[in-house]
C-alpha cells in the first residue's frame, strides 16, 4: 500500500519549507501542522433572511468543506486507496481483527451532526466547524475483538504516522463511529479520505484521521501532542465564540469592526451579535451576552440541536441608543457550568471570552 523513500533530513526540511511557503503552512517542530490562509477565510455565519430576527434559527448549520478547517501532523496528507483501506484491531486483544472497506459499507449507516475543534484553537478562532458525518458504530467490531482485562487503553494510529491514546471505555461507547462521508460527500483526502474516526465530545486531537490502527495497550501512554504539553484528555469544555457583527465576520484576528448610524447594516436599526456555542458533554442551556465588558448580561436566542456534540446557534439584536466604543462578549453555560471569561490554560482547549471591540460613529 505504501511506496518507502529514504530521503536525508536535509532534503526533508528543504521539501517541507518549499510546501509551506507555496501553501501558506504554519512549521511548528518540523510538522506541518496548518494552512493558515485557508483557515482564515469562510463565509459569515448568518446572511439573507438570518439577520431578521422574525426568522427562525435554522435547526443546522454545516460548514462548507472548502471553509472546514485543516490541521495536519505530517508534511502532506497520505494517499490511500478505498478499497485497499484496511483497519487492524489488534495488542491486548481476544480476538485480533482486521476490517475492510467493503465490511465497513455493509455494516448499518448512521448519519451524525458533530462539530469538530481543534484543541489548539485560540479564543475566538476559526479552526472550528460542522457536519454530517456518515458511517457505522465501531463497537460491534471492539466486542468482537475482545479486550482483555490487562487492557488500560486505544492506541489509535493514523497512516500519517500519527497516534493518540484513550481509555479503553471512550471507544467502547456506542456513538464512535468510523466515518467516511462529509455533508453527503465521500471524505476529502485532506479530511481522512477514505476513513477516520469520530470520538463526540472531544476535540479533534483525539480523533485521528485516516484511521488504520487501533491497538489496545496495558500500559498507559502519550500521543504525539499529549507529550508536547497538550491535554491528554482532551475534553471540550463551555465556551462560547462571537463569530458574526451585522454581516461582518469576527473572529481572533478580526475583532474590531465599526459601524455607522445610517444605511441597510447602519446601527441605527441595531446591531446583529451571533454566534455558536459548544460544550464537550452537555447541552447548552443558555447563551448570554454582554455589550459593555461584562457589566451586565443580557440572554441570547439559541437553537437547540438533539445531539450536544454539534453546535448551539445563537443570536442577539443588540439596540445600542448612543454612539461611541463598545465591548461585546458572550458566553455560554450548561446545568452545571458557567464559561469562565478568561482561559488560565490553552493546552487543555481555549475556554475563554473574545472581546470584540466595536466603534459606532
Amino acid at each position: 500500500m505504501f511506496q518507502n523513500t529514504t530521503i536525508s533530513r536535509r532534503q526533508a526540511l528543504d521539501l517541507l519549507l518549499k510546501s509551506a511557503a507555496a501553501t501558506g503552512a504554519i512549521v511548528v517542530g518540523g510538522l506541518l501542522i496548518a494552512d493558515w490562509r485557508k483557515n482564515q477565510r469562510g463565509s459569515t455565519l448568518f446572511a439573507g433572511d438570518l439577520l431578521n430576527p422574525k426568522h427562525p434559527l435554522p435547526e443546522h448549520l454545516l460548514t462548507p468543506i472548502d471553509e472546514f478547517y485543516v490541521q495536519s501532523y505530517a508534511l502532506l496528507p497520505p494517499t490511500l486507496k478505498a478499497t485497499d483501506w484496511q483497519l487492524q484491531i489488534d495488542g491486548a486483544v481476544t480476538n485480533p481483527l482486521t476490517i475492510s472497506w467493503d465490511e465497513v459499507l455493509a455494516a448499518p449507516q448512521q448519519d451524525i451532526y458533530l462539530t469538530m475543534e481543534c484543541i489548539g484553537n485560540q479564543t475566538g478562532g476559526n479552526l472550528i466547524g460542522n457536519a454530517l458525518w456518515t458511517g457505522t458504530p465501531l463497537l460491534p467490531w471492539l466486542q468482537r475483538a475482545g479486550v482483555l482485562p490487562e487492557a488500560t487503553e486505544w492506541v489509535m494510529h493514523g497512516a500519517d504516522s500519527y497516534e493518540t491514546t484513550l481509555p479503553i471505555a471512550e471507544l467502547m461507547r456506542p456513538d464512535v463511529r468510523l466515518v467516511h462521508r462529509m455533508n453527503g460527500e465521500p471524505l476529502t483526502r485532506d479530511h481522512g479520505y477514505p476513513m477516520r474516526i469520530i470520538i463526540p465530545g472531544h476535540y479533534g486531537q483525539k480523533q485521528p484521521k485516516w484511521i488504520v490502527r487501533l491497538e489496545a495497550i496495558a500500559k498507559p501512554k502519550r500521543g504525539y501532542w499529549e507529550r508536547q504539553g497538550w491535554s491528554n484528555t482532551a475534553i471540550i469544555p463551555t465556551h462560547s465564540l462571537v463569530r458574526q457583527l451585522q454581516a461582518d465576520r469576527v473572529w481572533n484576528r478580526h475583532h474590531r469592526v465599526s459601524f455607522t448610524k445610517d444605511g441597510e447594516l447602519g446601527w441605527g436599526s441595531g446591531v446583529l451579535i451571533a454566534g455558536v456555542a459548544l460544550d464537550g458533554t452537555a447541552p447548552i442551556s443558555r447563551v448570554m451576552v454582554s455589550t459593555d465588558d461584562g457589566s451586565t448580561w443580557q440572554s441570547a436566542e439559541q437553537s437547540h440541536p438533539d445531539s450536544p456534540h454539534e453546535w448551539t446557534l445563537w443570536r442577539y439584536f443588540w439596540q445600542p441608543t448612543q454612539p461611541g466604543n463598545y465591548t461585546v462578549l458572550a458566553r455560554a453555560e450548561t446545568s452545571n457550568t458557567q464559561q469562565s471569561l478568561e482561559d488560565d490554560n490553552p493546552k487543555d482547549g481555549s475556554s475563554g471570552a473574545l472581546r470584540i471591540f466595536v466603534t459606532l460613529s
